[in-house]
């Protein structure tokens, strides 16, 4: 990752949502190994304390918080927990989610149009996927804007799988995370605090298809490719952009670290529309 970024992360403690599974492994795994101090979040009881003791073997620190964070109770049980044992908390990367296969299992197949969405389902997608990400950022917030420091870091997708046909909920969940990131981004830009979203750039090899989907796994993203701009976004270099999102397929490792953030980010959601709303007294302006 090159001398700066490890220099940045020493010391600094990152919580990761879904961090024992699939991305969030390994972006755990890579961020730890630049230094920094990680609080391995996942319902995953076993492979998350399993992890946490891998990364602690490996001679770089981490800690298991299992549980389920769409339990605001449990959200501050991990802000509390990674603050008693690492003395402070930097960010939160909120990985965490439920793909298609939560809806229907082989809906590579068989695709499923929206009226076809069992609501149940649909609720328990956008709970992991908009009420979780919501309810960690809400509980890390306050001790990163009272230390004028730290970063949030939301997992969203590519853009047109947001509007992709038979898509639904997931496509329309990652959407209102992207927005969200750009309002969380301005909310937090006078506390030194960054708010930015990374997505693969396409679709990624992990459990989020079924083990019989109909695909090569050989031809996906690997998960390893968020690692270098995870880690970019949580340094000190990353300090100076917020509201943007980046697509991990596109980082250059030939370049200096910063240029090849540059290359792969642009300003998230919908920005470049410019604003469109009407407000009676031409307020908000931000």
């Amino acid at each position: 990752m090159g001398n700066a970024i490890s220099r940045s992360l020493v010391g600094k403690t990152f919580i990761i949502t879904g961090g024992a599974q699939g991305m969030g492994r390994a972006m755990s795994m890579g961020i730890a190994r630049e230094g920094a101090n990680i609080i391995v979040v996942d319902i995953a009881e076993q492979a998350c304390r399993e992890l946490a003791q891998a990364i602690t073997a490996a001679g770089d620190k981490a800690l298991a918080v299992p549980g389920d964070i769409c339990d605001i109770d449990v959200c501050h049980s991990v802000v509390d927990r990674a603050i008693a044992h690492f003395g402070a908390v930097h960010g939160v990367v909120n990985n965490a989610g439920r793909g298609m296969t939560a809806i229907r299992a082989d809906y590579l197949d068989r695709p499923v149009p929206f009226w076809e969405v069992d609501p149940a389902l649909w609720q328990s997608l956008m709970d992991l996927n908009t009420k979780a990400p919501f309810l960690m950022a809400r509980a890390v917030a306050p001790h990163l804007v009272a230390q004028k420091w730290g970063r949030i870091v939301n997992v969203t997708t590519s853009l047109d799988t947001m509007y992709r046909a038979a898509y639904t909920p997931y496509g329309p969940s990652k959407a209102w995370l992207e927005a969200a990131t750009v309002g969380w981004s301005r909310d937090l830009a006078s506390h030194g605090v960054t708010c930015n979203a990374l997505l693969p750039g396409g679709a990624v090899n992990t459990a989020f298809f079924d083990a019989h989907a109909p695909l090569d796994r050989s031809t996906l993203i690997q998960p390893d490719a968020m690692i270098p701009p995870i880690c970019w976004l949580l340094s000190e270099d990353g300090g100076a952009t917020t509201g943007y999102r980046f697509v991990a397929r596109l980082w250059d490792a030939s370049l200096p670290p910063s240029e090849a953030a540059m290359k792969c980010g642009s300003p998230a959601a919908w920005q470049s529309m410019g604003a469109q709303s009407l407000w009676p007294g031409a307020r908000p302006v931000s």
